[in-house]
């Protein structure tokens, strides 16, 4: 478990079999042969929709010339010679082995991933179910459904969106219809998200117990495909508000550019369960009427009644399964789920577009990454009135619907380990130090 939840023990004896892998080139080689030379080639050089179904068309034999089967059946038999069944080299200590088996065979525990990318921990059975139900009992979020309510509901889900399809295909491409089509066909069987969590062992414990995450995977369920369409509209809206951020290294490209004046201060700010605090009653209109508004006119690239239908069904039809227990997500945001960083990117966009223009005076530079903001302070020359402006400013961040920001005190550098991105902190301190 030290190791990390990248590593890879290695198997007891090498792969023999490759025909799986065989098989998979023999397809790709002959769809390069028989597009070659044509107008198809260029189209399948043409970038692919985000959204699309995965072809499983394969040219016949005949239409494939002689020459390539003489020489694949060549190339392929020297290939599997050389992966002859042996015994590999283990990559584990003795100690290591023995320790894995040991966990492996104890049937009490679990293996939940860490929050922040710190690799995986052991969680005995009961606790884990007692630390999920923690979440799942909070009655203002979450409602327990018998299997009986989860199926109709998932069945009720299903036809809104085969009804969406239809009212609406005109306004999507043939990729996005048959993505949705195939996910909702796929997931039918199994049409719930899955729940779990996450331990915040970076967090420390508190009252005796592990802080957790809560997450709502929507891979298996039935609006995962609806989800990814809405996730394609909402990303370029995301993108363009003045506080968004793509990822690290376009933060550092915007910190390399700035020339910091001397009473200018760092500070940082997370938002608490940002996910759940997002009422799905108050955002829907918000997101809804921004989008109506801006329809035309900032935007071009979705049609404004099939997003706004598309909305309805992926944010208030959250059915999970945890366990052998289902629930409904009845407010709050679904971390998990595909359109919930853009969501929230956009929801509390609304807010900082009103308030960030009063403090122009103060606010040097501000960005966020969906619930993390960096920015940079001016200060006041008293710091009397400087302290009581920081706490406007931080009253006015938190002036929206319930969300609760927690800042770090004003300082010349910042615990940037918050802000979940992977600037490595000595150089991001190196920088700090270079701009002062």
């Amino acid at each position: 478990m030290g190791l990390g939840g990248k590593f890879i023990t290695t198997p007891k004896f090498t792969t023999g079999d490759i025909s799986k892998s065989i098989t998979r080139l023999d397809r790709d080689f002959k769809l390069k042969v028989y597009f070659a030379g044509g107008d198809e080639d260029e189209a399948l050089d043409e970038p692919k929709p985000k959204l699309y179904v995965k072809s499983e068309w394969t040219p016949k034999p005949e239409d494939i010339p002689d020459w390539y089967f003489e020489r694949t059946e060549r190339f392929f038999s020297h290939c599997e010679k050389l992966f002859r069944r042996r015994r590999a080299t283990p990559n584990l200590l003795p100690f290591q082995e023995q320790l894995k088996e040991d966990l492996l065979n104890n049937q009490d525990l679990l293996f939940p991933d860490t929050d922040k990318g710190l690799g995986p921990c052991a969680v005995h059975f009961c606790q884990y179910v007692e630390d999920g139900l923690i979440h799942l009992k909070n009655t203002e979020i979450y409602k327990q459904l018998t299997k009986q309510e989860a199926w109709n509901m998932a069945a009720e889900v299903k036809v809104l969106i085969e009804e969406w399809l239809e009212i609406h295909k005109d306004k999507l491409t043939k990729h996005e219809r048959k993505y949705i089509s195939k996910h909702l066909d796929k997931n039918s069987s199994s049409p719930f998200g899955q729940f779990y969590i996450l331990y915040k062992i970076h967090k420390g414990m508190k009252d005796g117990r592990w802080p957790t995450r809560p997450v709502c995977s929507d891979v298996s369920s039935l609006p995962h495909g609806l989800g990814k369409w809405v996730t394609e509209m909402l990303l370029p809206v995301a993108q363009a508000q003045p506080s968004y951020f793509q990822d690290s290294f376009a933060l550092k490209t915007l910190l390399d550019d700035l020339r910091l004046p001397w009473n200018a201060l760092f500070f940082t700010s997370d938002a608490r369960s940002m996910y759940t605090y997002i009422k799905t009653t108050a955002a829907i209109p918000a997101i809804s009427a921004y989008l109506q508004e801006q329809a035309g006119v900032k935007f071009h690239h979705y049609d404004t009644d099939a997003l706004l239908d598309a909305l309805q069904i992926v944010f208030n039809f959250n059915i999970i399964k945890f366990g052998d227990t289902f629930w409904q997500q009845v407010s709050g945001t679904g971390m998990g789920i595909s359109p919930a960083p853009p969501w929230a990117t956009i929801y509390y966009a609304l807010h900082e577009n009103e308030f960030i223009p009063r403090w122009d005076k103060h606010l040097f530079f501000y960005k966020r990454f969906i619930d993390d903001v960096l920015g940079i302070w001016l200060c006041h020359p008293d710091p009397e009135e400087n302290a009581r402006l920081f706490s406007s400013f931080q009253e006015d961040m938190n002036k929206w619907e319930g969300l609760i920001w927690d800042f770090t005190p004003l300082s010349t550098t910042c615990n940037f380990m918050d802000l979940k991105l992977s600037i490595q902190v000595i150089g991001l301190l190196h920088l700090c130090s270079r701009k002062r």
